[in-house]
């Protein structure tokens, strides 16, 4: 009884923390996007030209970057998961009287330290590796705000994901891109990106 007493308090505090996050989030990112005022990637358009039955068609379709291949994302993140595991695992190993548990702390390392590198350099180590980047609305780095919450919302769509056993749908996969407006882009794509978004 005691222990689904602690499951129900925990997932509540889960869903309210979520929507603490969600709401705060519309909040930080608008504050955030006023910071400049330059072209954004989420008001640039594509063109693609659709042949149906002989006849040619030109389409409309909002700019959207973002590299939409799961594994290969799960792969960097992984990576990253592994670097931290391995260090924090070593660190527990040299100093055993802190007896902290390093596979917790790796996991919760790449929603803290995620934050910190992609705000300095666009990528973390799994996306180094990977050749991935993150750029913002603007195609700069994006803020340390703006990649903290990104990273959070990831943590709350990952947790869910498994508390509901449902499937991986591409807007559950992309939601803490959208809401945050940033990308995850391929690293040689950025320059032309960039292209697209000053003509």
């Amino acid at each position: 009884m005691k222990e689904l007493t602690f499951e129900i308090i925990f997932l509540a505090v889960l869903i309210l923390a979520y929507f603490g996050v969600y709401y705060l989030s519309n909040y930080l990112i608008t504050y955030e996007l006023k910071k400049k005022n330059t072209n954004r990637i989420s008001n640039v358009k594509t063109y693609k030209t659709i042949t149906r039955r002989g006849e040619e068609y030109d389409y409309e379709f909002p700019l959207n970057p973002n590299i939409d291949g799961f594994w290969i994302r799960f792969f960097a993140k992984l990576s990253d998961y592994s670097i931290y595991a391995g260090f924090f695992y070593l660190f527990n190993k040299m100093f055993k009287e802190i007896n902290c548990y390093p596979f917790v702390i790796a996991f919760l390392a790449l929603f803290i330290i995620n934050p910190i590198f992609e705000s300095l350099t666009g990528k973390t180590f799994g996306k180094y590796i990977f050749g991935m980047r993150v750029i913002d609305d603007f195609g700069d780095n994006p803020s340390f705000l703006t990649s903290f919450i990104k990273n959070l919302l990831q943590l709350f769509s990952i947790v869910f994901l498994i508390l509901s056993s449902s499937t991986l749908l591409e807007d559950e996969m992309f939601f803490h891109n959208k809401k945050t407006f940033t990308y995850t882009i391929w690293n040689k794509d950025k320059e032309k990106i960039l292209t697209q978004l000053n003509t």
